[in-house]
């Protein structure tokens, strides 16, 4: 192999990205590639342990828009996309799809149905071999004795050149060839190019790609100096969705051997989604004996660049989707997101390198979950599904009926009206072991225009105590919690107000003694002091007693903070960017099994169904969509141990307009259960809580 290093090269209109330059079984597949053992990268993201499970069936078509592929190539030969409907070279259209000739793909910068590498004329090494490099490392052929192994190792690569031997393309070109793969079959297409100037075309047609199920990576560009943030100045295609409601763009940085970012590569919060290896890369490239200038050999390393990152992601993304054909580009974007190992980056660069580095193999172990959703009893022990319990009441416009329900959600254990019949003002509620007798009781408080009246009752609905949490006169509706505060095994009750009610938070025991002072945790200013303030319990800092833990209401920043029970302030963190305002709802649990639980939070009313995962000292762990991302209802939550996973799981309940829809995640944002506890044309929104043993 030749060790060669080139600088990235900036042209006209399209920046040519590339630089040439765990809990999981040890036991892993290692293919007899001549070169695999200087394949780091694959070592790095875990694809042997992958591969254990899975290595490719030979029906995903990943599309290379590029500079060509070398269809002749050893290792990639046995991969090439064969267009079954063409006959080759007769000079006809046989399939109708508008292009002569297209066996393999297409080059729309000569214009014929031969989209190889092209060294006429004036032609830049590295660029000759660049679409090469990337259908290498997506899909060469592995354990076939014989250089090395791409990520997924039976795929189709279709070559789509719209690249010149320059490595100089433009938005009219890309759009030809993303519209090209979406038209011949495409699953998922890599996209290791960038340019400055945002093209609505290029965009809407990147929208219909993903629209028609196709997952679209996108490197996120190289620039000296550390790398740019892309924030301040956009890159496309990696930034096309950026401004829209659903990301359709899984957007690529680059990482070194050390998980630490690369020096050359991009950054930014908006458009960076994950990272995976791209600096030192081996991997396939164009040979020609006629032009042996080109290359000496098969193979080469040290190529470097987001160029490179890309495509171990759109390889993660074909394996995924080679396992589990029913994932959709929103499901394969969760899952690569939920399963990263975490990347360190200082600087301007710090928390923009997307969710982290790109880990296959606890992808592929996420994928099932996503593919094949049941019902919860299918996820807990049949010997003790009797033992679980879902809460569910409306957050408004209905009468205050609690419904509980078995964990299969099929059944209605019991049902009672919380409060007044005629009352319409919704329900909160939570769980939680308030006697300390072993057996959980309801407890709820009303929503807006209801007094402050906490009520407590046992699983069937008969009540136990009651108590009015502040003045008699209050309106403004009241937040709840269950937690044990002291470390005695008996929880206490934590009583919120919402919005109007003077941003109080307030601890009680079952019979509605107070145990400490109110406190307001976000102050007493005159433009805080009515901010809705909604609460949760859970011990974040392992020391057996829990914190408080509020989010803001509507109209404030995401401000997390924790607290002690009498108000000292213990952490703060924002849960989303920072002009979101819509607010945010907290639960708190062991979602992991550690003994330490996490801060779960979910955007009200107006934002997207994203959850979000904290420690207790803010750092970021995991999101994810509870609701298809479209969905502007809000989600609200709660947590419990309703399966057989170690830790707690994550409850969600749709906001208006979703429906009353239940969803039950673990804490690896694992779907395991679904159902709806009402009418599906109910739209008003609810409210969940959970328990089990």
């Amino acid at each position: 192999m030749k060790h060669r290093s080139l600088h990235s090269r900036f042209t006209q209109g399209v920046l040519f990205c590339f630089l040439l330059v765990s809990a999981l079984p040890v036991q892993a597949l290692t293919p007899d590639d001549e070169y695999f053992n200087e394949q780091w990268y694959l070592q790095n993201i875990e694809a042997r342990d992958a591969w254990d499970t899975h290595t490719g069936d030979g029906s995903v078509v990943v599309a290379v828009l590029d500079t060509g592929i070398d269809l002749d190539h050893p290792d990639l030969q046995a991969n090439i996309w064969v267009n079954a409907g063409e006959v080759a070279l007769d000079g006809v259209d046989n399939d109708g799809n508008g292009y002569v000739d297209d066996l393999n793909g297409y080059d729309f910068i000569d214009d014929d149905g031969t989209p190889i590498p092209n060294q006429d004329g004036t032609f830049d090494e590295g660029a000759v071999s660049h679409g090469t490099v990337i259908a290498g490392i997506i899909g060469a052929v592995g354990d076939n004795d014989e250089g090395i192994a791409g990520i997924v190792w039976d795929v189709q690569l279709m070559s789509v050149r719209i690249l010149d031997n320059q490595g100089i393309g433009d938005s009219n070109l890309a759009r030809l060839g993303v519209e090209y793969a979406m038209r011949n079959g495409a699953d998922v297409i890599n996209l290791s190019f960038t340019g400055f100037d945002f093209d609505e075309v290029l965009r809407r047609t990147i929208q219909e790609a993903y629209e028609a199920g196709i997952v679209v990576v996108a490197a996120m560009g190289n620039a000296d100096d550390g790398g740019v943030d892309i924030d301040e100045s956009p890159i496309y295609p990696a930034c096309f969705g950026e401004r829209a409601d659903e990301d359709w763009i899984l957007g690529v940085a680059a990482t070194d051997q050390n998980d630490v970012k690369a020096e050359f590569s991009n950054y930014g919060a908006l458009c960076t989604d994950i990272s995976a290896p791209g600096q030192d890369i081996l991997s396939a490239v164009y040979q020609d004996d006629d032009w042996p200038a080109v290359n000496e050999g098969f193979y080469q390393d040290s190529w470097s660049g987001t160029s490179m990152a890309s495509p171990m992601v759109a390889g993660a993304a074909a394996l995924l989707k080679s396992a589990y054909h029913s994932l959709t580009p929103g499901d394969i974007k969760s899952i690569l997101r939920l399963s990263v190992d975490p990347v360190t980056a200082t600087g301007d660069a710090a928390g923009k390198m997307g969710a982290g580095r790109l880990n296959v193999a606890t992808a592929l172990a996420l994928a099932p979950s996503f593919a094949d959703v049941g019902d919860i009893g299918s996820s807990v022990s049949s010997s003790t599904s009797s033992s679980y319990r879902i809460a569910v009441a409306p957050e408004s416009g209905s009468p205050p009926t609690v419904r509980v329900f078995t964990n299969s959600g099929s059944e209605v254990f019991a049902s009672f009206n919380a409060y007044d019949a005629s009352y319409t003002g919704g329900v909160r509620l939570t769980m939680g072991d308030v006697d300390g007798d072993g057996a959980e009781e309801i407890v709820t408080v009303p929503g807006p225009g209801g007094g402050p009246q906490v009520r407590v009752f046992d699983l069937e609905g008969n009540l136990e105590g009651q108590f009015y949490a502040f003045e008699v006169t209050l309106r403004s509706g009241l937040y709840v919690a269950t937690g044990d505060i002291d470390g005695d095994g008996i929880e206490e009750i934590a009583v919120s107000t919402d919005a109007g009610g003077g941003g109080r938070v307030q601890v009680f025991d079952k019979g509605g003694v107070p145990l400490y002072d109110a406190f307001r945790p976000y102050g007493a200013v005159a433009s805080m002091s009515n901010v809705s303030v909604r609460v949760a319990l859970g011990d974040v800092d392992g020391d057996g007693s829990d914190e408080v833990t509020v989010g803001p209401g509507e109209g404030h920043e995401p401000r997390i903070r924790i607290h002690t029970a009498d108000g000292t302030l213990v952490s703060e963190f924002l849960a989303y960017a920072d002009t979101y305002d819509k607010g945010v709802f907290v639960a708190s649990g062991d979602l992991d099994g550690d003994g330490d639980d996490e801060v779960v939070t979910g955007t009200d009313n107006g934002g997207g169904p994203q959850v979000q995962i904290f420690d207790g000292q803010g750092t970021w762990l995991g999101t994810f969509f509870a609701y298809d991302a479209a969905f502007r209802g809000g989600v609200r939550l709660s947590v419990g141990n309703l399966s057989e996973w170690p830790g707690a799981s994550i409850i969600t309940a749709a906001g208006p307009g979703g429906g009353p829809h239940i969803r039950v995640y673990n804490g690896y944002a694992k779907l395991i259960g679904t159902f709806f506890s009402d009418d599906q044309g109910d739209r008003a929104g609810i409210n969940s809580a959970a328990w089990g043993l």
